[in-house]
């Protein structure tokens, strides 16, 4: 079962900030807007307002009259289902692109005797705007960010939720499925609360600010077998100094004043001599997953796919050693997360992959030979000398061209060349 954790939570009583300190107190709602169906209306009421003014017949006087009773009727109706509600929004902890995930969007009517009828709820977009200008609004390249209308690149919601009754005091819940084409951080920009009850003819919304984030995970690349044939292994490695440990290393002389416990008996009947055993020491093993992200080219749309497809690597990577049990450090010239084999530390390096981005290349740049100084300002001088040290074993992925790596680098690590995915 997926576990869920809240994003946001609003009251639409008002957006504090931007009418005044406290939220909105004016009577009518931030937004009206008359639907197709009410422009029909209002037309025709003029051909029967100048029949009924006209004959003077009461027939026709009455149903015009009645007719425009229900023009505020109508926004007095509306206006009360929208007063006094809370809302929120809960995503699941886990969201990785191109999955389909069931965002939980929530009502509550905290009114204590009047229901709330045919809410929408959808992401906040452009205040006060009609329905058709903001749809056009967000059709424009340069609102789309600004007004974080659903269905832009950084929202979360892309369609509304929509609520038929919500009793008082009551709570609703309400499941909008969503896809988030591609990774990183998705923002929630408040929400807009909108109905047409009781006839359909107005359309009045309120805005409710909301601030929450969703950090939206590169899809992990599944991992070839060869991967498996890399000395990633949990536990102790073995080492080519002597020490503690239990897998012999040689045959020696015995030292005066070290253990009884570690002479060879048979080696000393055969050479005369008191011969000790000597042990391989165990050491821990450290790896590292190092992403080079500076470019050496100018940037192109090739460019680009061969940067998500190493980052989807780098997460299918993550994603397996820790899952069978094996401590991982990652690197990057933005950030570095010390070792650690959990879920919490695959969260981190998860998150760290869904807002990573490649360097713009120099306009006239040599690639020379691999350096580490590179990374000096992601991690501490002492943390890069032990990454690159041979006791480190790295799997490091980098769009620099073949021949560039020393040979030094090859003893300890494995590269997969961006052109290779």
């Amino acid at each position: 079962m997926r576990k869920y954790s809240r994003a946001s939570k609003s009251r639409s009583d008002g957006v504090p900030g931007e009418s005044g300190e406290g939220g909105d107190r004016r009577i009518f709602p931030l937004s009206f807007s008359v639907t197709a169906a009410g422009g029909l209306y209002i037309l025709l009421l003029l051909p029967l307002s100048l029949a009924a003014i006209r004959t003077g017949n009461n027939l026709l006087v009455i149903v015009l009259a009645a007719m425009l009773a229900a023009v505020p009727v109508s926004g007095l109706v509306s206006l009360a289902s929208l007063k006094r509600l809370s809302l929120s929004l809960e995503m699941p902890e886990n969201v990785f692109a191109g999955e389909r995930v069931a965002l939980k969007v929530a009502v509550k009517n905290r009114k204590r005797v009047l229901a709330s009828f045919s809410l929408r709820v959808e992401e906040r977009g452009t205040p006060g705007a009609p329905p058709l200008l903001r749809r056009l609004r967000a059709a424009l390249p340069r609102h789309r960010k600004r007004d974080g209308a659903a269905g832009t690149p950084d929202g979360l919601m892309d369609r509304p939720a929509y609520f038929p009754v919500v009793g008082p005091g009551e709570s609703r819940t309400a499941l909008v499925l969503r896809s988030f084409p591609r990774r990183g951080r998705y923002t929630l920009h408040g929400f807009r609360v909108s109905t047409r009850f009781p006839f359909g003819l107005f359309e009045r919304a309120r805005l409710a600010r909301a601030e929450g984030e969703v950090f939206v995970y590169p899809s992990p690349r599944s991992i070839s077998p060869f991967f498996h044939l890399l000395p990633f292994l949990p536990g102790a490695l073995e080492s080519a100094r002597p020490g503690p440990g239990e897998n012999l290393r040689s045959i020696r002389r015995y030292r005066e004043g070290e253990s009884a416990r570690i002479i060879d008996w048979k080696a000393t009947a055969k050479t005369l001599r008191l011969m000790a055993r000597e042990y391989a020491r165990e050491e821990e093993s450290r790896f590292c997953l190092i992403l080079d992200t500076r470019a050496h080219a100018p940037r192109t749309a090739a460019g680009g796919e061969a940067f998500e497809k190493a980052v989807s690597m780098a997460a299918g990577i993550a994603s397996h050693f820790i899952e069978e049990g094996t401590a991982i450090a990652f690197l990057s010239p933005a950030a570095y997360l010390a070792p650690g084999g959990d879920a919490r530390h695959l969260d981190r390096i998860l998150r760290e992959l869904a807002v990573i981005a490649q360097d713009e290349a120099p306009a006239a740049e040599t690639v020379g030979p691999w350096e580490p100084g590179a990374f000096r300002d992601a991690a501490p001088l002492p943390e890069l000398e032990g990454i690159f040290s041979d006791k480190h074993y790295k799997i490091i992925l980098t769009p620099r061209p073949r021949g560039t790596f020393p040979a030094a680098v090859w003893r300890s690590a494995h590269v997969i060349f961006f052109d290779q995915l």
